[in-house]
């Protein structure tokens, strides 16, 4: 679908607040509270923006504790499983979630 300049803008901005809106986990309306738009709204931008992603903010679903001198993390991101061990680069797994979950640097 072609957009105008102005259009492709609004487009964007809708596709974010779709995309923040879906990785929240809670309802329209109550996302929508206090924002300057109503809950129906977003809900048509999400339909109009098929292409909008899904939730793929990076969640932490596990602590495994192999010994108690090195317990990891189990962070998901998507479909993708990343273990993060005691000293590890915060700044790479920054990088790396960032890379998995689309987000813009």
């Amino acid at each position: 679908m072609a957009y105008t300049t102005a259009t492709a803008s609004t487009a964007a901005i809708w596709s974010e607040r779709v995309r923040a809106w879906r990785a929240s986990g809670e309802t329209a309306p109550a996302f929508a509270e206090g924002k300057g738009f109503a809950g129906s709204t977003l809900r048509f931008w999400a339909t109009r923006l098929k292409s909008a992603p899904l939730p793929s903010s990076p969640r932490i679903v596990q602590l495994v504790a192999r010994s108690a001198a090195a317990p990891e993390l189990l962070v998901e991101v998507g479909a993708a499983r990343v273990r993060v061990g005691r000293g590890f680069d915060r700044e790479l797994l920054v990088e790396v979630v960032g890379a998995l979950s689309g987000a813009e640097r």
